[in-house]
């Protein structure tokens, strides 16, 4: 999981979406999700405009920064998407709370459950045979009660093309009923594809990292950093832009009783000096 998390840093993907982020923007993101999480579909601009008490004329230029952090997925002024969730179709169907929600990927799928801190049931497929794959989790998201059939697998892409995951790695990070299934559909396929196979147990750690902090917000994970730092007595000046460009927390997730570990990929605000990734073993 370590592995698949630091190609994801290290491809420029992650970090680059939060460079010169600021908490404004930010906003608008964790209530876009929030949103979609308690309809099941994406939110209007006016719907997110009234939720944050704005106006749609400020919201439509913070919709359009997201987009190009590739945050929102946007067709015209319409949202259409804001990782994990989608309103495409990509068979990766997610229970919450009673509704059913699209997920950009296997991964996100998987992550959506430690994001809203309730259990979800996936509904999805294997990419190769197209036998049904269900998924239930505990602990709030955080760990598997159920997964069928057992040998099921994820094959996590880690290639990100156009600015948009959406179209590019989310559409291959697949789930499949076994390893056998996932060589015949990369010998097919992809086969040349740069990823990682992890087990479904490792998948929810991946999408716990990833999405995990989501619905935070920055300003939440900026405290965090700084208390943790300064316990540590690495309290750094405002003004010192090379400490900040460091990462400024690290947080373990408990083990899930199902591997030995967990991951937590926090993406953390630095004011301007932008956002760092920790991740921890």
């Amino acid at each position: 999981v370590k592995d698949a998390l630091l190609a994801m840093v290290g491809s420029g993907h992650v970090l680059n979406r939060w460079s010169g982020y600021d908490p404004a923007t930010d906003r608008v993101r964790v209530t876009l999700l929030r949103l979609y999480a308690e309809h099941g579909r994406a939110p209007t601009p006016g719907a997110l405009a009234e939720r944050t008490a704005t106006s749609e004329t400020t919201i439509q230029p913070l919709l359009q920064e997201l987009r190009r952090r590739d945050l929102v997925v946007l067709d015209g002024y319409r949202i259409v998407g804001a990782y994990p969730f989608t309103d495409r179709d990509t068979g990766h169907r997610v229970t919450l709370d009673g509704r059913s929600l699209n997920a950009m990927c296997a991964v996100d799928a998987l992550g959506i459950g430690a994001m809203t801190g309730h259990d979800v049931a996936i509904a999805s497929h294997c990419r190769n045979s197209g036998a049904p794959i269900r998924i239930t989790t505990r602990d709030r998201g955080r760990g598997l009660a159920d997964v069928a059939p057992v040998t099921a697998v994820v094959w996590l892409s880690v290639r990100f093309e156009g600015a948009c995951a959406a179209n590019s790695l989310c559409a291959a990070t697949s789930f499949f009923c076994s390893d056998d299934h996932l060589a015949a559909w990369r010998r097919e396929h992809q086969s040349h594809e740069p990823g990682f196979r992890l087990s479904i147990e490792e998948a929810l750690e991946a999408g716990r990292a990833i999405f995990g902090p989501s619905l935070a917000g920055i300003d939440a994970i900026v405290d965090q950093g700084d208390n943790a730092a300064e316990t540590r007595g690495e309290r750094q000046s405002s003004g010192d832009t090379a400490s900040q460009d460091m990462p400024v927390i690290s947080r373990r997730l408990g083990a899930n009783g199902r591997n030995n570990g967990s991951y937590d990929l926090a993406v953390i605000g630095a004011g301007s000096a932008g956002f760092s990734a920790a991740i921890t073993a």
